[in-house]
């Protein structure tokens, strides 16, 4: 049962039993992993703020194979994101966060990019206060990295460039078409105006593009339509989505 030192992000924690705590962790070294924290709840315990949501930490955490539940050792904090939420747009979309991450990225599978990914669009919303462009920036770059991103250039089928036309999101396929090919259950459109802004953001840093730019129309239509390949990738619908649309 070997002591692993990681850094890892906080999605989500449960309460267990009177003093301890399950927590959600996104780790740099051993992927999504769940652990018992004995004594988290308790004033006098050890971890602190360290096990707050979406807390960025330096985690000692004793690594069982073969175990649902992981058990931590200790936690610092490397960097709180608690100020920002009390903004609750900023509050909202950090919650979706952890909700896309914790769904959609398999237990124990090692992603490193995906964490580096989390840790910049978390940066972001603190830095910009920001909300869309973020979150698109994020839905965007996930379902790259995990290979889910539909062709955004041209339809699946004929292979015509989605210039000047808008595109139609098959959610068996996972595919994009336009209007001549596109299936009959196909009832999400995304703009040509919204899927020309990618070129925008897909070789930027997201600092340069929050900081250089104002949100540019369409970027909430591309970032919804996101939305919509991520839940059908998962086959559930997302409890923070509606919280998103109210608000963002």
């Amino acid at each position: 049962m070997p002591l692993v030192e990681t850094e890892a992000i906080v999605l989500r924690t449960h309460r267990l039993g009177e003093a301890d705590k399950i927590v959600s962790l996104l780790t740099r070294q051993l992927g999504r992993v769940r652990a018992v924290a004995r004594g988290a709840m308790s004033l006098r315990g050890r971890f602190g703020s360290a096990l707050e949501p979406l807390s960025y930490i330096r985690l000692w955490i004793y690594d069982r194979e073969g175990r649902d539940l992981q058990r931590v050792s200790s936690a610092e904090v490397l960097e709180s994101f608690f100020e920002m939420q009390k903004d609750y747009r900023i509050q909202v979309a950090a919650q979706y966060l952890s909700e896309v991450t914790e769904h959609f990225l398999p237990e124990r599978e090692l992603n490193e990019r995906a964490f580096r990914l989390l840790l910049v669009v978390l940066r972001a919303l603190k830095r910009f206060g920001e909300v869309n462009r973020p979150l698109l920036f994020f839905d965007y770059w996930l379902l790259r990295l995990s290979g889910f991103l539909p062709d955004l250039g041209r339809c699946a089928r004929c292979q015509r460039p989605f210039e000047n036309q808008a595109g139609f999101y098959d959610p068996i396929s996972g595919e994009l078409f336009c209007m001549d090919c596109r299936p009959g259950g196909c009832a999400e459109q995304v703009s040509s105006q919204a899927l020309a802004l990618i070129k925008e953001f897909e070789s930027a840093r997201i600092e340069q593009w929050l900081a250089t730019k104002k949100a540019p129309p369409g970027s909430r239509e591309l970032r919804r339509f996101f939305e919509e390949v991520i839940e059908s990738h998962l086959e559930r619908k997302l409890t923070t989505r509606p919280l998103l649309a109210e608000e963002v």
